[in-house]
């Protein structure tokens, strides 16, 4: 259930709760066993409470928010060793402006705490938003939010704010922000968090020519740069950017963007283990579109992009058009192909006492070559302004092709070492029909004889399967909306969603695109009604 409403004072209220029933699950534990039951979904309530209110005609507001979630896990103890009991977050929001709205001053602040037992505490501090278990990380509690690693741990804490300031009008304007999330700080429960522990930072300045000349309509263009750091002092991000964008006499449209990236550690690489650095690249965008007032509009985007040394580069070509046969009536064709090549694509660890220098591990890397290949559809059709119909597809293929194998020569390092060249051995292992079916890596002897290679034998103790892939899908959605009466709505959705993979990265287009119809959709059916209180 959703209230949402706005008060005559300048308040703004939303209030939302869910309940997400328990959820049983039926296995075998061998064929002839007897059935069990397993919960895989414990009762769950996510409530949102949002609350904002307007001073100065809008130049400036401060809101809060609460969310929360609760879960009934009881005495089961494979969902309470995986899954926290509660999560809640309050935070505080603010923005103002002034000068006639010139320059403005917005931020956010945000604690979290999540409550669980030690199991289900510890997979949340050494996931993949958090690594708390990176072994040569410094970072210690400050003793109000969490930020070292404890196992036994049954409750997590920490902070999040943004702030920014901004000249946002005239001829010349410019940002600067700060973006801070704790190494604790977990909203992942009732929101989206990839990663926490970090410090980011940019600035940015631009230049705006609004006035029409004989030349142009309008032109954008603006320099600038960020970095970023953890809590521990590692810089794992630094890049300097440039854009510019133009509209034309005839209102077409150019805009193009470059980005450097630098060379910088990266703490997130190793999944967990110890930093090493990433490469820096170089990247460049182009865009340009026809005139959007016509019944036609074409457009196509350029991305191009290589690695400091030139060993790893990518690039995208991605064409479309949008065509208005009737006022009533738009659709948008956008295909997109892309192709990418990457020279530290994490696969595994595996134990080895000799890997001193990376704790007691080893990690495997590889060199990837993806491609990928997309259809964006869309179709809006308005029969009357009270109902209207919305269609969306999008078939997608990618491809990935895994070569010279790899790992890092040393921590904070850029170096890595090619097993069978620079170090070690590595052996392919065939199947009956010839492809490759695993691999087999002795990673301190080099010219081992591939013919000791045994399953799980001592002889090659880094041992994996062939991780070429085909991945595909097809996603579509159609959504009928029908206004029933002023400012109250009713939806009628249904989504189809179809996938399937194979275990080879050649990408054969027709071969790829043909298989997507033969893979079991998945189809949901939703109805959704608002109701506007008042009239």
């Amino acid at each position: 259930a959703k209230i949402t409403g706005r008060t005559s004072s300048g308040y703004t209220i939303g209030v939302l709760d869910a309940v997400a029933n328990r959820v049983e699950s039926r296995y075998l534990v061998t064929p002839s066993s007897r059935e069990l039951t397993q919960e895989v979904e414990p009762l769950t309530n996510y409530f949102v409470g949002r609350l904002k209110k307007e001073f100065r005609q809008g130049a400036t507001t401060i809101g809060t928010i609460v969310t929360s979630t609760v879960r009934a896990l009881g005495d089961d103890s494979v969902s309470a060793n995986r899954l926290r009991d509660n999560a809640t977050a309050v935070g505080l929001d603010w923005s103002h402006a002034w000068n006639r709205r010139t320059y403005r001053w917005r931020g956010s602040a945000v604690v979290s705490d999540v409550r669980g037992t030690p199991s289900a505490i510890d997979l949340t501090q050494r996931s993949s938003a958090h690594y708390f278990q990176r072994p040569d990380r410094t970072v210690t509690s400050d003793g109000l939010f969490d930020a070292d690693y404890d196992p036994s741990r049954t409750a997590l804490r920490g902070y999040g704010f943004y702030t920014r300031l901004a000249k946002e009008n005239g001829n010349w304007i410019w940002e600067t922000a700060q973006n801070w999330r704790s190494p604790g700080f977990e909203v992942n429960d009732l929101a989206f968090l990839n990663r926490a522990d970090y410090k980011w930072m940019n600035v940015n300045i631009g230049r705006q020519f609004v006035v029409p000349t004989k030349y142009y309509r309008s032109i954008f263009s603006s320099v600038g740069g960020q970095q970023q750091f953890t809590y521990d002092g590692l810089r794992n991000d630094r890049q300097a950017q440039a854009y510019y964008g133009m509209e034309f006499l005839n209102y077409w449209n150019l805009r193009t963007f470059y980005i450097h990236r630098f060379v910088d550690d990266d703490d997130r690489l190793t999944r967990g283990g110890p930093a090493v650095k990433h490469t820096g690249y170089d990247f460049g965008h182009f865009q340009l579109s026809t005139d959007a007032r016509r019944r036609a509009v074409f457009d196509v985007t350029l991305e191009g992009s290589t690695s400091v040394g030139g060993e790893a580069k990518s690039y995208t070509i991605a064409p479309g058009v949008a065509l208005k046969p009737a006022a009533s009536i738009f659709v948008q064709v956008g295909p997109v192909y892309n192709f990418d090549q990457g020279d530290a694509q994490y696969l595994r660890s595996v134990a080895d006492p000799s890997a001193t220098l990376f704790y007691g591990r080893r990690y495997v890397f590889a060199f990837i070559d993806t491609r990928t290949v997309a259809l964006d559809t869309r179709v809006n059709w308005t029969f009357r302004p009270d109902l209207t119909l919305q269609l969306f597809a999008q078939p997608f293929v990618a491809s990935g092709k895994y070569s010279r194998f790899r790992e890092f020569a040393a921590p904070r390092s850029l170096k890595k070492l090619e097993y069978g060249k620079d170090i070690g051995t590595i052996c392919a292992v065939r199947d009956s029909t010839g492809r490759v079916a695993s691999y087999a890596i002795n990673a301190t002897v080099a010219g081992r004889d591939c013919a000791l290679y045994r399953p799980g034998g001592a002889a090659f103790p880094i041992q994996f399967g062939n991780p070429d892939f085909t991945f595909r899908s097809l996603r579509g959605t159609a959504v009928l909306r029908w206004e029933y009466r002023p400012g109250s709505t009713m939806f009628f959705v249904w989504t189809q969603q179809r996938s399937g993979a194979d275990p080879f990265g050649d990408f054969q287009f027709r071969r790829d695109y043909g298989d997507i119809f033969h893979d079991r959709p998945d189809n949901v059916f939703l109805i959704k009604a608002t109701y506007w209180i008042g009239r």
